[in-house]
């Protein structure tokens, strides 16, 4: 009887469980989480915190569901180490746990600032959004929030404050919102949505340290002191990817698989945020960090766990609204191997696409302010 190991509960964990079970009725599956919840959706939580659905409505699965599917979830476990040659991982308890095969699919952690002040915000986990929702049902009249971050969490927290009518300061590290990727024009649309919502912006500037004076946060930044109510932090994720490399897996920027998800050891596989894996439309390894992605490699690499080898064939996408505008990436929008960028539309004109292109091949593009382009762009790079 196979005996299989997934580390880490989420959409990737749990979907890959799931279509084992569908295909192995008789093998061992055990599923590893370090949080308490049954699966829940991430992307529904900005929708609770905003009071649009009831905390109930955010959870994928029962905790029936699991003892249904004959799936040994160990809750509140964390994996410290495990060993590719000898078949087992560790856990925090010092409990070893045998497998024929291992799935590693932990994410990632949201970078966090020091100190652990109660107004200081995440938007990672359930627990992370009970805690803002805590806060916004105690805010008064005055109270003011301040976001620290460019991108997908920021715009997530900023429109969470919009919706209760919270004042926000919003400051960044680069001169725009993801300057990394987007263009000046489309760095421009941006800012004017958030000036046209009264933001306060403060562009080019970190966050050095922070401090509590009289039940408020006190962000000390490189401009100016920033004294808020809350402060809501969307700095990116961090992958803790050292035990994995000790354990014995090729890692990079995430963990390094191939199309079919299988890394460097036998009888590993990886997926998920933490996934490294080879983009069959680009060659490229390419790490997606999206809740879709995350969802369909749990199906592929079920399937290929279970014995039916499936390839991960994905045109991946990130999209979000900044109050009415849209932002949405496709493919591989990484500037420093594009061999070109494109870029269609002005920030007046309220619409600016960026393309991307591998020599001719399109491979990545950007579109704020709209989404008109979406398909026929998907369409081009999957082709």
């Amino acid at each position: 009887m196979m005996r299989y190991v997934i580390v880490g509960a989420g959409i990737a964990g749990t979907t890959a469980a799931e279509e084992i079970r569908k295909r192995d009725p008789d093998g061992e599956i055990v599923l590893i989480g370090d949080e308490q919840h049954a699966l829940y959706s991430r992307v529904l939580l900005p929708h609770y915190v905003k009071g649009k659905i009831p905390r109930e409505r955010v959870f994928l699965k029962t905790d029936a569901w699991y003892r249904q599917q004959r799936i040994e979830y160990l809750r509140g476990e964390r994996v410290v180490s495990f060993d590719a040659r000898n078949n087992h991982v560790e856990l925090e308890s010092a409990r070893e746990i045998p497998y024929d095969k291992l799935l590693l699919t932990t994410g990632g952690e949201p970078r966090c600032i020091n100190g652990d002040a109660r107004g200081v915000c995440y938007l990672q986990t359930l627990d992370d959004a009970d805690h803002l929702c805590q806060l916004l049902g105690e805010r008064e009249t005055n109270d003011r929030a301040a976001v620290y971050g460019g991108g997908f969490i920021a715009c997530e927290f900023l429109n969470i404050f919009d919706a209760v009518d919270v004042s926000v300061t919003c400051f960044h590290r680069g001169p725009w919102f993801w300057s990394q990727v987007l263009d000046q024009e489309s760095g421009r649309l941006i800012h004017a949505k958030l000036l046209e919502h009264h933001v306060e912006v403060w562009p080019g500037t970190t966050l050095a340290d922070m401090e509590v004076k009289e039940e408020k946060v006190v962000a000390h930044t490189t401009g100016a002191p920033c004294e808020v109510n809350m402060l809501g932090i969307g700095v990116g994720l961090a992958r803790d990817l050292r035990w994995i490399e000790k354990g014995g897996v090729k890692t990079s920027a995430g963990v390094v698989t191939n199309r079919f998800l299988e890394t460097s050891a036998p009888g590993v596989f990886a997926a998920g945020d933490i996934c490294e894996y080879e983009d069959p439309f680009t060659g490229r390894q390419t790490l997606s960090g999206n809740w879709t992605a995350a969802l369909m490699q749990g199906r592929a690499v079920g399937k290929t766990m279970a014995g039916e080898r499936t390839e991960f064939r994905l045109v991946t996408s990130y999209a979000t609204k900044i109050y009415d505008a849209d932002i949405i990436f496709i493919g591989d929008t990484r500037r420093g191997l594009a061999t070109r960028v494109e870029v269609t539309g002005r920030a007046g004109d309220g619409y600016v696409v960026q393309r991307f292109y591998d020599g001719e091949k399109l491979v990545g593009a950007t579109l704020v302010g709209g989404n008109r382009d979406r398909k026929e762009i998907t369409d081009t790079i999957g082709a």
